[in-house]
């Protein structure tokens, strides 16, 4: 363990972001969770500290706030914490009929999963470059590949991760910094993804996957430099699949299959 660096993951404090927190720390890692205000993030880093030898530190914030991104940038600065792996997990999910979604539904998701996101990028690469080895992971959903219908503004901004983690990688080839970026199917992380996950039956089981499995792959395959991470084998073969169908019969099938996430007594 290097004491004076930290990997940082973004939304650490519960679910995805939390499982990927315990993963690094069991390899040693200095941690910095960076959520919002609550006892979650509280009790994450003390469970992590009971735990495990390492150095763990918190920011309480949200990531929706306008400043909040370079925020982040100078309370490393300020506290001389030295990030070597960041984690962009901050997200949001949901599953709504557009026109009857509030402006404000949308809008949050592309604050937060989009525009956080890229500045976190922005403000770290420059530092991160001078690192021996450094890391970046983006957080982004198997649904990247596919315009899943009442999911339009979600797909979208996980389409964009992909896409942007594939370009800032290659534009930091020559650099130290590994970019990769993490595409999972449904993850049993908490009662809302696990109703979703229930609402499509047996399709939902077979592909979807436990946090400690999501990270534990995730982060070996972040390490070892890999480009796109989809876990589990099913949901490689899904995208294969959906590449060679016809575009027409695919959105007909998602349309069908998720107008069960907005059924009553799923929930939104």
């Amino acid at each position: 363990m290097n004491k004076n660096k930290y990997t940082m993951i973004t939304g650490g404090s519960e679910g995805i972001g939390k499982g990927f927190a315990f993963e690094c720390a069991g390899r040693g890692m200095n941690i910095l969770l960076v959520a919002l205000p609550g006892t979650e993030l509280k009790n994450a880093a003390n469970e992590l500290k009971a735990r495990y030898s390492i150095k763990v530190e918190t920011l309480a914030i949200d990531l929706t706030e306008k400043s909040a991104p370079e925020n982040v940038f100078y309370w490393c600065k300020e506290n001389n914490y030295s990030v070597n792996i960041l984690i962009n997990n901050a997200g949001v999910g949901g599953t709504t009929v557009f026109d009857e979604s509030t402006p404000e539904y949308s809008d949050m998701r592309i604050q937060l999963n989009i525009r956080a996101l890229v500045l976190l990028c922005r403000y770290f690469i420059p530092e991160m470059k001078n690192q021996p080895k450094a890391y970046i992971l983006n957080v982004s959903s198997l649904s990247a590949f596919l315009a899943i219908p009442y999911k339009s503004v979600y797909v979208s901004t996980k389409a964009f991760i992909l896409h942007f983690s594939k370009a800032i990688r290659s534009e930091l080839y020559d650099s130290s910094i590994s970019v990769s970026v993490v595409c999972p199917n449904g993850v049993v992380s908490n009662q809302e993804t696990s109703s979703r996950i229930e609402a499509h039956g047996k399709k939902g089981k077979i592909t979807a996957i436990s946090i400690e499995e999501l990270a534990k792959t995730t982060i070996r395959e972040m390490l070892e430099g890999k480009a796109t991470i989809i876990p589990k084998f099913v949901n490689k073969v899904i995208i294969v699949l959906v590449k060679i169908m016809p575009s027409a019969l695919v959105q007909n099938l998602l349309r069908k299959e998720f107008k069960k996430e907005v059924e009553p007594g799923v929930n939104n």
